[in-house]
């Protein structure tokens, strides 16, 4: 058997619950070791999926763990780059929630660490690895379904709770920033195309669009 790349996750929120866990246990060559979490009682799920698993109980511990290879990021969307560019300094490959940035320059910022370390940073975006859309982009690559005339996306849920941190521009969220990219990205991806103009109508709603 190869090696085993393992994981440590920064952040008990409920994605890395419900999807990264039971991915990292089914994968071939990986196994999670260790959890960061400042609150022990969130803590409890995971290790009742993983029997064993180490939690810290500061981030900084958990990136020093020599046991740790590779680091899942699932933080609210202004703490990507920070803890991003920190696991890297680690010496971690990292597995970032989307949106990785929220400006151009942090992208430069991300790319030049990831040059310099030599390591693998990734956006969570499954969107480019699943096999239905990479079937999309091939069939418009053909022209098997006809030109492309138009493209339209949307990605709604209903999240009223002005607590949330999704609802709040000071923690990256909103339509735009949190959940518009799915179709922002989807449609490049399919079409392997960039925009030529972009207009947006916002509407304004707590501060956030």
């Amino acid at each position: 058997m190869g090696r085993v790349m393992r994981w440590g996750i920064l952040g008990a929120a409920k994605i890395a619950r419900t999807a990264l866990v039971p991915a990292i246990q089914t994968a071939r060559g990986a196994r999670l070791v260790a959890l960061a979490t400042r609150d022990v009682d969130k803590a409890a799920p995971f290790v009742a999926l993983e029997p064993g698993l180490r939690v810290h109980r500061a981030y900084e511990d958990l990136l020093a763990d020599p046991e740790v290879d590779a680091v899942y990021i699932p933080l609210p969307n202004d703490l990507h780059v920070a803890w991003t560019l920190r696991a890297m300094a680690a010496g971690k490959h990292v597995l970032c929630e989307k949106p990785i940035a929220l400006q151009a320059g942090q992208i430069d910022a991300l790319i030049a660490a990831r040059d310099a370390s030599g390591l693998l940073c990734a956006e969570a975006f499954m969107v480019c690895h699943h096999p239905q859309w990479r079937r999309v982009r091939a069939l418009l690559a053909e022209g098997a379904i006809g030109p492309l005339r138009h493209v339209e996306g949307a990605f709604t849920y209903d999240n009223p709770d002005i607590g949330n941190i999704r609802n709040h521009s000071r923690h990256g969220g909103g339509g735009l920033r949190d959940v518009g990219v799915y179709p922002c990205v989807t449609t490049r991806f399919a079409t392997g195309a960039e925009p030529l103009r972009l207009r947006a109508d916002v509407q304004d709603e707590n501060g956030v669009d």
